[in-house]
């Protein structure tokens, strides 16, 4: 039983953080400044190029949360489920690191500089770190108001009336 749910959080980290490569690749893809529009230098745009990673974060973190809101219906709740919710959330913090530093290293392999700028990551970068929490956290609040809306509305058991 130990082996088994030692198993189930390590599957859920690995899960988690190995998310935060595509959702690299996919920020890349999509925010201004990436690989099909905008021009990285502009400062007008990075508001936006953070914003697309936070909503990319955001959806990560719903998917996680649905995911583990459905593997406790299957397996119950516990210490089982806490594991697998810590490591998710874990594995969604190191997957938001994953995404931006992936996200980073594309534009500054496909994208040249220009000559007059400070620091060549400013290409494409992320300005706003907090940006990197809302995986995790938005996990955590899910599962939570789940669990909380789940045990508010429990019907009271017929003998206790």
């Amino acid at each position: 039983m130990a082996t088994a749910q030692a198993a189930g959080w390590q599957r859920w980290f690995a899960l988690s953080s190995g998310a935060g490569v595509v959702l690299g690749i996919l920020w890349w893809l999509a925010a201004p400044g990436g690989a099909f529009y905008g021009e990285g230098k502009d400062y007008t745009i990075w508001v936006a190029r953070d914003l697309v990673l936070a909503g990319l974060g955001v959806l990560a973190g719903l998917t996680a949360a649905v995911l583990l809101v459905r593997a406790a219906a299957r397996h119950g709740g516990g210490a089982g489920a806490t594991a697998r919710l810590l490591a998710a959330a874990a594995g969604g913090l190191l997957g938001s690191v994953l995404a931006w530093r992936l996200g980073v290293f594309a534009g500054d392999l496909f994208q040249t500089p220009p000559d007059n700028l400070p620091n060549p990551s400013m290409v494409f970068s992320l300005r706003s770190a907090s940006v990197l929490l809302l995986w995790p956290l938005v996990t955590t609040a899910v599962v939570f108001l789940y669990t909380f809306l789940a045990y508010s509305f429990v019907p009271a058991p017929r003998g206790s009336r």
